[in-house]
């Protein structure tokens, strides 16, 4: 996982910006092969509540009442504390925009995925489920030396979307883009990468991490590695329970097929269009319904096949 989906605050800013003087890079994922089928009505809504609380703990910071803004505080979660409400509140707080606007990519790409696949109820209660036990393993791993620091970040819960993605559409792949600068030469490109090997890195880099972090005496690194662990386990736990039942949108399309309980027969192409005055195809059913999707036709293009005595509305399929 990325630096930026932490779970603590803590940084060197002087020494962070003596390197950017030098040289930057970002490496950002911002897309998956992977189309929904439904509006990401909770994702959004997700994201809305945690950009929304933000702006309220930005405000507080400018305000300059307190070093540590009433929000965090009150809504973050205090292992030495355990104040029960914070269990859930505290995966809606970030401290800082990196952070937040870190979390949101990933709770969009991943989240929106898993919303699509589960449903928008289960998603919701797979979503909270997936912090809460991703606090749960940060809690029992914190050290001494954390316990009076506040537990905020969306990161645990996001890290189950991605444990249950990685479960329900392996054979995925991930687009990534980078650009940055050394001195005074600009880069960027874009490469893609299989999401079995991106997860993996990702969940071997907390791990390891985790792993060195409580060989230390002292606190250190300001992330919740073992929400993150927690939450990527719990979420793959999950989705491997209920693979079964779980079916991708493109379930026509065989590499995003690994998890149907069975496969079907492949559908026949016999289905022609009648599209700017002129006959095309044949389509098979799995074909027109992404040609719906994209907008190359409507639901009121003509459509004929074997048998029929006239032209029909595609909508009637």
């Amino acid at each position: 996982m990325p630096d930026c989906l932490i779970g603590f605050h803590r940084c060197d800013r002087k020494a962070a910006d003596e390197q950017q003087h030098a040289s930057m890079f970002f490496l950002i994922p911002v897309a998956v092969d992977y189309r929904a089928r439904r509006l990401p009505a909770v994702t959004f809504t997700l994201i809305g509540l945690n950009v929304l609380l933000y702006l309220i703990s930005f405000l507080f910071d400018l305000a300059g009442r307190s070093e540590i803004d009433p929000l965090t505080m009150n809504l973050g979660l205090i292992p030495a504390e355990k104040t029960w409400w914070t269990w859930i509140t505290s995966i809606f707080i970030h401290a800082g925009f990196i952070h937040v606007a870190g979390n949101m990519i990933y709770l969009f790409l991943f989240g929106a995925c898993v919303e699509d696949i589960l449903g928008r109820l289960r998603f919701t209660i797979f979503y909270l489920a997936g912090g809460l036990i991703a606090n749960l393993s940060q809690v029992l791993l914190t050290t001494e030396a954390e316990a009076e620091i506040p537990i905020v970040g969306a990161s645990g819960a996001i890290c189950a979307s991605i444990g249950a993605f990685l479960i329900v559409l392996p054979r995925t792949k991930i687009n990534f883009r980078y650009f940055g600068w050394v001195f005074f030469r600009v880069f960027s490109g874009e490469f893609w990468l299989s999401a079995r090997v991106v997860v993996a890195f990702w969940f071997v880099m907390d791990f390891v991490s985790l792993i060195l972090h409580l060989g230390r005496d002292s606190g250190g690194g300001g992330i919740a590695f073992g929400a993150h662990v927690g939450g990527t386990v719990a979420g793959a736990f999950v989705a491997w329970i209920m693979r079964k039942r779980l079916k991708p949108a493109d379930s026509d399309e065989v590499e995003l097929r690994p998890l149907a309980s069975a496969r079907t027969a492949p559908q026949p192409v016999d289905i022609y269009l009648y599209v700017n005055e002129q006959q095309i195809g044949p389509f098979a059913r799995g074909r027109i319904r992404e040609m719906l999707a994209l907008g190359t036709i409507t639901p009121e293009t003509q459509y004929w096949r074997e048998g029929m005595s006239e032209w029909r509305p595609i909508a009637e399929l």
